[in-house]
């Protein structure tokens, strides 16, 4: 069954656990984890790929108004949920987007309503997800298959896509074509690289950066910052 990923940002830690306890008594849900700040949030975001973020606007550093407006670029297909004492940014959250905007103190059968609706909008699209994708270039138009993928390259307003196949060099931006793809199986290891999980070989050191060996012996970038969350992601951590 196709289940419901939530993160949960509040720096309250009671408030936090008791939104746990309430979003995971709907079947189906997982609460993947827990955020104290915007910043923190944004980070879990990139690691736990989460479908909805459940979000207080009062943290400190950066709001959840403000953490939402950075995500919403990132995922735009994330969804919010705005868990707050806060009536007057009630406005500012929907212009995000948001699905919902809940005011405490918590209406538990709000909530649980809230959840089930995302539970089964979030099913219906991923049940609905097609097993390729359609890339269009210049001349003509390709059907490819993710798992072929091997990674996938920014170049100024063109992708280079590279397959088990051949490569492709498209009209496009890494960021459209990264929100088509599973996230459970491309990963954002440099601002201008995807690349497949499954296709890692090893990582090794590079200067001041790290380099990703693939198994069809391709190099590709990796950032300083997105290496630990890549080990993560591969269980390395």
């Amino acid at each position: 069954m196709v289940g419901l990923k939530v993160l949960i940002a509040d720096d309250d830690p009671a408030t936090a656990a008791y939104l746990k306890k309430v979003i995971e008594e709907v079947p189906g849900v997982e609460v993947v984890s827990i955020a104290g700040d915007g910043k923190e949030t944004i980070r879990q975001v990139e690691i736990y790929r989460p479908d909805v973020v459940f979000l207080d606007i009062d943290m400190p550093g950066m709001n959840g108004v403000e953490a939402a407006r950075e995500l919403a670029e990132m995922r735009p297909g994330l969804y919010f949920v705005f868990a707050t004492a806060y009536p007057d940014y009630t406005l500012e959250a929907f212009e995000l987007y948001s699905f919902d905007y809940i005011l405490k103190p918590f209406d538990e059968k709000r909530i649980r309503k809230t959840i089930r609706r995302l539970r089964d909008k979030v099913r219906k699209n991923q049940t609905q997800h097609k097993e390729v994708i359609l890339i269009k270039s210049d001349k003509h138009k390709l059907v490819i298959h993710p798992e072929e993928i091997l990674f996938i390259e920014s170049r100024r307003h063109k992708i280079l896509i590279k397959t088990e196949r051949g490569e492709h060099l498209v009209p496009g931006r890494l960021g459209e074509l990264e929100r088509q793809l599973d996230p459970l199986l491309f990963f954002r290891c440099h601002k201008g690289y995807l690349v497949n999980l499954e296709k890692i070989r090893e990582i090794i050191p590079s200067g001041q950066t790290y380099v990703i060996i693939l198994h069809s012996g391709d190099r590709v970038l990796l950032s300083r910052e997105r290496e630990k969350d890549l080990l993560k992601r591969l269980g390395m951590e």
